[in-house]
């Protein structure tokens, strides 16, 4: 909720928002003074999301967790992290990296 609220502060209709609000029920029609669903209907965000190129928090996420594991694997440190690692030992498959049983630890939810 958080981060779609401040893509539509920051990449939103502004005008369309504060223009919302400015008329007040006794300048609209007869019958039309009663407001419906659709004048709370917020903004869509996916639209947003993609004219902008932004990265959800999810995809971010999973972005820096693939750079960690791509720099352990590269530069093989920090070496307790590295040896955590079980690697297939089938020629050819060499980097293929076996899961390790589900537990806590910042490899198993890495993986």
């Amino acid at each position: 909720k958080t981060q779609k609220m401040c893509i539509r502060i920051m990449f939103g209709d502004r005008d369309a928002y504060l223009n919302k609000f400015k008329t007040c029920a006794r300048s609209r029609e007869f019958g039309q003074q009663i407001l419906g669903a659709e004048f709370y209907r917020k903004e869509h965000t996916k639209p947003l999301f993609i004219k902008h190129n932004l990265i959800t928090v999810h995809n971010l996420y999973f972005y820096h967790c693939i750079n960690s594991i791509a720099s352990i694997l590269k530069f093989r440190t920090p070496i307790s992290l590295f040896c955590l690692f079980e690697f297939s030992k089938r020629p050819g498959k060499e980097t293929l990296i076996y899961l390790p049983p589900p537990s806590d630890s910042f490899v198993y939810r890495l993986g």
